[in-house]
């Protein structure tokens, strides 16, 4: 039998309640409860089986209910339901939109990306459409009468059976089909998604495709072409597509992203068969929607609107923690169960949602005291939600692909952080935001452009920016595997836009995760994905409750919000007192100065180090650790995923 520290060790090293988000449908392997919306389920899969029937029929489905209700896993369920009566379909998830001219582009891309994703077979979703178009095709050669299917065209065929099918299109569908090479296979996809660089296109023999050099309307129509292209080879197929729009709560209160979100679901329904857009969303933003949305689209919508149960039954809440246990902890989950539950108490009920069920367990393992301070649970919930969020895509890069306004986004609110610094948004195609800092006049143009034409363009207007406002800065903001060393042109511009006081910031890998993870915690919280536990109430977090962990990020590398202008005095850091002063005064007194010009007055105690060093006070962690227990008038620690941390101990 293990003793409460060794459990505690247990599930705070493999905590299976870290995350009380599920993945997507297809790569859920958390346990479900079967019972929990069965109803709503049946009533999605009788809708996508009506589409497989008649992938012409105008349908779309309503799904009302909060946050955290079991979403995901509802649709893994119907998806396994699926596969095991040999019905293929395929499921596209789709994140809010950002950009109201561009919203049929932005849905192609999320599209797209999520045919990439891998189906248990090791076949993607694009595969596994391709391969039912082609079983369907060969059917109809057959019925045809052709006994040597092999030796007939099928470009002329497939264009036969699908008038209305873009050339184009077809051309990259059987450029796909015909090849082996998975890089190849990649650059097709691309160039579908968002396009290619101009000597990438010339290699696979399709024409130049950039979606960021193209007007607004000649992206709108190139990507309306290409989604009901996906839509007709469907239908063919007899596969139904089924996109769930989800993390729409964020267009809240944007009128003109609400109407052009309803125009895309008007075109899914109405002009583009075999797709059924699934729309879920909370009951009190759907009335905010109802203003903005077409009646015809509010029709479809009300024909087939599915309430989901928000809340389980407290039997229903000892399951999901005893299952999710038992996934972790093969060898003592019995022990480990009973352990968690009788330390949470009376806090499992009727009336609570799955969501917030783990939220508690979690809360319970990592927990210190009984008493919770504010400020620290704040940075610790915003601290971890950030951490998931960034092994998530550290994992999975290819989830987040590079994308101007997810990084722009980030970008705006980590320099929002830092109160000296004042941003407003950018005008023009190229320069996405203006700064201001002690009276210096800040660029930033933010590009993931793949042809280097645009790339030139934009370094031009950071140029002239610069010339126009003598001793400002332009930062060109791109990932490197967007930015190529074979751009002789473009790179020449960033070698003069550079020598003009640019700076760029090429984004690796590595640091390129920080920025999607700092754009997926804003997601979440403006989804009310993110519940602050300070006492037996939880309550949502909002953006002000990041700034103080946002400015920690260092999405830019010496950026200079900690350089002091040369008309500011520069701070004095006072020589230690020598040995028989009063050391212990000096140390506590400045440890309090540090903390409490700190985000949030709190630090993590290697950074702590750090700090103290550079004013002369030279200390060990482990010293460090011993000074504050000494001193737990003055100073506290809690544990947090990553390190411990130390605030004031007067609240």
């Amino acid at each position: 039998m293990s003793d409460n520290a060794s459990i505690l060790q247990q599930l705070r090293e493999n905590n299976p309640f870290a995350s009380s988000s599920s993945p997507l449908p297809w790569g859920n392997i958390n346990p479900d409860i079967s019972q929990l919306n069965r109803n709503a389920s049946e009533e999605i899969e009788q809708l996508i089986r009506h589409k497989r029937r008649e992938p012409a029929t105008p349908l779309a489905g309503l799904i009302l209910g909060e946050q955290g209700i079991g979403k995901t896993h509802m649709l893994t369920r119907i998806l396994r339901r699926l596969r095991k009566n040999s019905w293929p379909a395929i499921f596209v998830t789709v994140k809010a939109f950002t950009n109201s001219k561009r919203v049929i582009q932005e849905l192609l891309s999320e599209f797209i990306l999520s045919l990439t994703h891998i189906h248990s077979d090791g076949r993607s979703q694009f595969d596994v459409l391709l391969s039912e178009m082609m079983n369907a095709y060969h059917e109809r050669r057959n019925n045809d009468g052709f006994t040597n299917i092999t030796a007939i065209e099928p470009r002329i065929y497939l264009k036969r059976d699908m008038p209305e099918l873009s050339k184009m299109f077809l051309k990259c569908v059987l450029l796909y089909l015909g090849t082996n090479d998975e890089a190849v296979k990649t650059e097709i996809i691309e160039w579908l998604r968002e396009g290619l660089d101009d000597e990438d296109c010339l290699s696979l023999g399709l024409p130049a495709r950039d979606v960021n050099s193209m007007t607004d309307e000649e992206c709108e129509s190139a990507a309306k072409n290409f989604l009901t292209s996906f839509g007709l080879i469907a239908s063919y197929a007899h596969i139904p597509v089924i996109i769930c729009f989800d993390e729409i709560d964020t267009m809240k209160g944007k009128a003109e992203l609400v109407r052009a979100w309803g125009d895309v679901v008007g075109l899914l329904i109405n002009n583009v068969s075999g797709i059924l857009p699934l729309c879920f969303v909370k009951p009190a933003i759907w009335e905010d929607f109802i203003k903005a949305l077409d009646v015809s689209i509010l029709g479809r919508f009300r024909n087939n609107t599915i309430v989901m149960r928000n809340t389980c039954s407290a039997a229903q809440a000892h399951q999901l923690i005893h299952d999710r246990i038992a996934l972790t902890f093969k060898d003592n989950p019995e022990e480990i169960y009973q352990w968690l539950i009788s330390r949470m108490g009376n806090s499992i009920i009727t009336g609570l949602s799955p969501r917030t069920v783990i939220e508690l367990a979690n809360h319970v393992i990592n927990s210190t005291s009984t008493a919770a301070y504010e400020p620290e649970e704040i940075y610790k919930t915003i601290m971890n939600i950030y951490s998931n969020e960034y092994k998530k895509i550290q994992t999975e890069p290819e989830t987040w692909p590079p994308n101007a306004e997810h990084l722009t986004l980030a970008l705006e609110v980590w320099l929002k952080s830092h109160n000296d610094f004042i941003v407003s948004k950018g005008s023009g195609k190229y320069i996405k935001l203006h700064g201001v800092q002690n009276g210096r006049k800040f660029a930033f143009i933010v590009l993931t452009a793949k042809g280097h034409s645009t790339v030139s363009a934009g370094l031009k207007h950071g140029m002239a920016f610069m010339k126009e406002h003598p001793g400002s800065v332009c930062f060109y903001i791109t990932e490197d595997k967007t930015h190529k060393k074979s751009w002789r042109q473009a790179n020449e511009n960033l070698r003069i836009f550079e020598n003009s006081g640019g700076k760029a910031v090429m984004l690796t890998k590595d640091t390129r995760t920080s920025w999607y993870a700092l754009t997926a915690l804003l997601n979440k919280i403006d989804n009310g994905d993110v519940n602050i536990y300070v006492s037996s109430q939880p309550r949502l977090a909002k953006r002000e409750d990041i700034q103080g962990f946002v400015k920690t990020l260092k999405l830019i590398e010496n950026f200079g919000f900690v350089d002091i202008p040369a008309e500011r005095k520069k701070e004095v850091i006072p020589a230690p007192p020598k040995q028989n002063d009063n050391h212990d005064d000096f140390t506590v007194q400045t440890l309090r100065s540090i903390i409490m010009s700190s985000p949030m007055q709190i630090l993590g105690v290697d950074k702590t180090v750090e700090l103290l060093s550079q004013r002369n006070i030279k200390i060990t962690r482990n010293e460090l650790l011993t000074f504050v227990k000494e001193h737990s008038d003055k100073f506290k620690t809690f544990l947090s995923k990553n390190d411990t941390l130390i605030t004031l101990a007067e609240k």
